[in-house]
Order: structure tokens, then C-alpha cells, then sequence
């Protein structure tokens, strides 16, 4: 018990689902965690259609929700990517890859991918946007 409260704290943990308002949905410090958890609830927060805001640091699985069509990124946040630690078929860095837009699915396929789970590139989201010009910034 005392690792998943350590975890929680680390920003390991994720409980992304929605809450049943009309207020921006907010990730802010997201871990990423399981990827395949990561989809469910970026369906969920796309069917649910609310404003999602990404603040902080994004890492790993959390940079999915960057392309939601309801999604924008504050102005000083930080992306992480990694490559995936289980690549079994299209699971892992190809299910990654499947979110990832333009010159950022580029990097990622050349490059971010290749970085090992222990490490992790990390890009300002202003950065970030020149390389997927459709990621929105907040507030702009």
C-alpha cells in the first residue's frame, strides 16, 4: 500500500474521468500510467465533450489527450515522452504513434520512442505546437 501512496504522490497515479460539470476537466502533473487506461479515458473526455486543459508536466501516456479535438495546453507546460516499455504488435510505441500528429509523430517514431522508460525527452508545449500546429495552446 505505502508504494501506491508513494506512487500517487510522484504523479503515478490516474483517475481521469470526467466530472459531471460544465467546468474545464483539468490534467495537471499527469504520470501518464497504463496507456491502455489512458485511451478509455480520453474517450470518455472526448465523448463527454467538456474543455480539457493539460497543465504542468504531461508525461508519457498523458501526451494522448493533446490531440483531443476539446483539449488545449497551458502556455508554460512540459511534454514528456519515452518509449513504451512492453512492444508486443501494435502495443506500445505503435499505440502510442496512433495519437501523434505531423512532425511530432515524426520525432516520435525516429527518436522519442527509442528513449527507455527510465528517461524522458521533455519539449515546452510552445515548442510542442510547432510541431503539431492543431495542438491548441490555452487561452489563445
Amino acid at each position: 500500500m505505502l508504494w501506491f501512496v508513494i506512487a500517487c504522490e510522484l504523479g503515478l497515479c490516474t483517475d481521469r474521468r470526467p466530472p459531471p460539470t460544465d467546468e474545464p476537466y483539468v490534467l495537471d502533473d499527469d504520470g501518464g500510467g497504463q496507456l491502455v487506461s489512458a485511451e478509455a479515458d480520453r474517450a470518455d473526455l472526448e465523448a463527454w465533450g467538456g474543455r480539457v486543459e493539460i497543465t504542468g508536466f504531461c508525461r508519457s501516456a498523458c501526451v494522448i489527450f493533446t490531440t483531443l479535438p476539446n483539449a488545449c495546453v497551458a502556455p508554460d507546460a512540459v511534454l514528456g515522452f519515452h518509449g513504451s516499455n512492453i512492444n508486443q504488435g501494435p502495443i506500445g510505441n505503435q499505440q502510442m504513434a496512433r495519437y501523434l500528429r505531423g512532425e511530432a509523430k515524426r520525432r516520435y517514431e525516429d527518436d522519442w520512442q527509442n528513449i527507455p522508460p527510465t528517461d524522458i525527452h521533455r519539449i515546452d508545449a510552445r515548442d510542442y505546437v510547432k510541431l503539431d500546429p492543431e495542438v491548441r495552446i490555452c487561452g489563445e
